[in-house]
């Protein structure tokens, strides 16, 4: 029987089986070929890594409707979750994808490292942190190690500053 896991697993496998295929024909270009780390490496780990993933949970075996923890709460099926759609976080979960929405807008204008450790340390209020003293530093320090690794180790070009630096 197709539960709600094993859904998403299928999608989740073709999405990443076509990811790949997209990914593996990509067209270098003539100096890219030779490059340790290509930019289609990553893509292609990707794909590699969500097939695995929805492969194991396609393939272990299917688990009982109910389970009573030792403490005798109740785990709930998939279906009877999402019959109650009141019980979701519909703020949280819009709040998150506007706020996804203006950090691209802004990457361009003000920069990877601002957009980003303003995404994260915004993000990261919203879905309810409020240790400050943890919340930004991780943030920045997050922000200046992807951009360190994309732009230094990857070498692809990632604009850190605000556009106006460049001008």
């Amino acid at each position: 029987m197709l539960d709600l896991n094993r859904a998403v697993a299928l999608a989740l496998l073709g999405f990443s089986s076509g990811y790949g295929y997209l990914a593996y024909f990509y067209h270098l270009l003539p100096f890219e070929k030779f490059l340790a780390v290509r930019p289609n490496t990553m893509p292609i780990g990707l794909a590699i890594a969500g097939i695995i993933c929805s492969l194991v949970i396609l393939i272990q075996p299917q688990v009982p409707k109910v389970e009573v923890e030792g403490d005798g709460t109740v785990n709930r099926p998939d279906a009877e979750y999402l019959q109650n759609p009141q019980n979701y976080n519909w703020g949280q979960g819009i709040g998150l994808l506007l706020l996804a929405v203006v950090y691209v807008l802004s990457l361009r204008g003000v920069g990877f490292l601002f957009s980003t450790s303003a995404f994260l340390v915004l993000g990261g209020i919203l879905l309810g942190e409020r240790r400050y003293t943890l919340l930004i530093p991780i943030s920045i320090t997050a922000s200046v190690l992807v951009w360190y690794l994309v732009d230094q180790v990857l070498t692809i070009y990632l604009r850190p500053w605000p556009g106006w630096v460049y001008y």
